[in-house]
């Protein structure tokens, strides 16, 4: 059964991967950041996002009871925010090589 506690594990995995929350009625809430959700005990308020308009402020929000969700679905993580330059006196390969 789907809790809270599994919903913070799921937003509290670094780095971040979106993943998708799927119900008993046979919809979907895609989770893209975990800036937008507010977890409850028996529920969380998800926002959700109109790319057209903005990538980060929602336009709307749906609750979703956790009793009601029936599996996760882990989606394709984004970019990483940071990659480190490599060690000081080694060559970086050329893209031929």
């Amino acid at each position: 059964m789907f809790t809270g506690e599994r919903l913070l594990q799921l937003l509290g995995a670094r780095p971040f991967v979106p993943f998708r929350l799927h119900l008993s009625d046979g919809g979907a809430v895609d989770v893209p950041s975990m800036e937008m959700v507010l977890p409850g005990r028996n529920f969380a308020v998800i926002g959700i996002l109109e790319p057209a308009k903005s990538s980060r402020l929602a336009d709307r929000w749906t609750t979703v009871w956790y009793m009601h969700v029936t599996r996760t679905e882990m989606l394709a993580p984004g970019a990483p925010p940071f990659t480190a330059p490599p060690p000081a006196g080694t060559e970086a390969p050329s893209p031929g090589a």
